[in-house]
């Protein structure tokens, strides 16, 4: 079924619905005002502060004491003590020497997760959604399952978990897409994370599907967890097929897959477009050196000691972990944004790779941007779409559904309006 006949289709469900990657609210003492500041903001004694932290940050070097005093001097110009920032951040100078690489992340064992059933109906002709809750980490999470409608019973189908971007919510605009896949032969199982709604969407939602994740954003840190659980979950289902899954994400969502993957020994393959966070080091660096603001909660991630900072970056940190990655990687990226800190992590991973000898592809889409994939009709987004299929049935083969399709209930239009 085309994509296009797929947009036409779940317009049922779409109509049946309809009735920033923040953290917190806390900003580190000494940050305030700097989420748009601009690198010529700083005084040369920063400047060459920051400058010198870059290297060894984004290698994941130990450098707390170095960049302890770089807060201290941010503490003290903010309360207009310039003498007193520039003796802090002329002594850090001194303390970038001799750097050890920091501890290894400890990762805790992959969690388990059961599905209870919130709703199910068509989302096309021969596919259908389920949503569905489960906990993990005490938090109630919430996401969907999308599989063959056109199945004989007992069929099973290999396993894909979509992480989704922006961290807020699944997108609604994206079932089509996940809806052709599924009709391929296989179920999609689509985690919401802790904090976000259930689903991106900009009309309002039946009262039932109003549904919001515990917890809080936690940018590539407990959203694993969640990834997981809901792989452990989606596992018991009847109608999955046992052994090897693969992974689909896209930016927020990307960044997460990856971790997942790392972490699970079933994962067959990952299918990465424009991951975010695959180097945390090199977007901290760049904040610390007013760069673009591709890390909105960063100033937020910082209120937390020095050394719980680094640790942090570590665990989240998929460059700093590719020896833990045990299956062939497909990469794409718009190539719109060529140089920005998105591109420059992706080459820290293909380092990392290569040094581990893992498998993987790299492609950088001629004039696509960070969210081309969105665009599933456009040409960037429909070629890495080919190649991504092909890879993907390469390392999990689909299975034909072979049975027949239920009939569509019709489609329930809204009430014409009254003059």
């Amino acid at each position: 079924m085309s994509l296009f006949s797929l947009r036409r289709v779940c317009v049922l469900f779409c109509l049946l619905l309809a009735v920033a990657l923040s953290a917190g609210d806390s900003v580190r003492a000494g940050l305030e005002g700097l989420d748009w500041a601009r690198p010529e903001s700083m005084t040369p004694a920063e400047a060459a502060l920051v400058e010198a932290l870059a290297e060894p940050l984004i290698a994941g070097k130990n450098c707390e004491a170095a960049l302890q005093a770089w807060f201290d001097g941010r503490l003290a110009d903010s309360k207009q003590d310039a003498a007193g920032a520039a003796k802090h951040w002329r002594r850090g100078l001194k303390l970038v020497k001799g750097l050890k690489p920091l501890a290894k992340a400890k990762w805790a064992p992959v969690p388990k997760g059961k599905f209870k059933l919130v709703l199910r109906q068509p989302l096309s002709a021969t596919t259908e959604i389920r949503v569905v809750s489960w906990d993990v980490d005490k938090l109630k999470q919430y996401g969907v399952v999308i599989l063959p409608s056109n199945r004989k019973p007992g069929q099973k189908f290999p396993l894909i978990l979509y992480m989704h971007g922006a961290a807020s919510g699944v997108p609604v605009y994206a079932l089509p897409w996940l809806a052709q896949m599924a009709d391929q032969g296989y179920v999609i199982v689509g985690p919401a994370l802790r904090g976000e709604d259930l689903f991106a969407a900009q009309t309002r939602l039946r009262p039932e599907l109003e549904k919001h994740c515990e917890g809080e954003i936690e940018n590539l840190d407990g959203e694993v967890n969640d990834a997981l659980s809901a792989v452990s979950a989606a596992r018991k289902l009847s109608f999955v097929k046992g052994g090897k899954f693969a992974v689909i994400g896209h930016s927020f969502g990307s960044g997460v897959g990856m971790l997942a993957a790392a972490r699970h020994p079933d994962t067959a393959c990952v299918i990465s477009y424009d991951a975010w966070l695959t180097n945390p080091f090199r977007f901290y660096s760049d904040r610390m050196r007013r760069e673009a603001n591709n890390w909105l909660s960063w100033a937020d991630f910082c209120d937390q000691p020095v050394k719980d900072q680094l640790a942090g970056l570590m665990k989240r940190s998929i460059v700093h972990n590719a020896d833990k990655l045990h299956c062939p990687v497909q990469m794409f990226i718009g190539g719109a944004y060529e140089g920005s800190v998105f591109h420059q992590s992706h080459d820290d991973l293909i380092v990392q790779l290569k040094k581990h000898k893992k498998a993987y592809t790299y492609e950088v889409i001629p004039g696509g941007g960070h969210n081309f994939v969105l665009w599933f009709t456009e040409k960037p987004a429909k070629y890495a779409y080919a190649k991504h299929m092909a890879f993907l049935k390469k390392h999990v083969r689909p299975v034909k559904p072979t049975g027949k399709a239920p009939k569509l209930p019709p489609v329930r239009r809204p009430p014409r309006a009254q003059p």
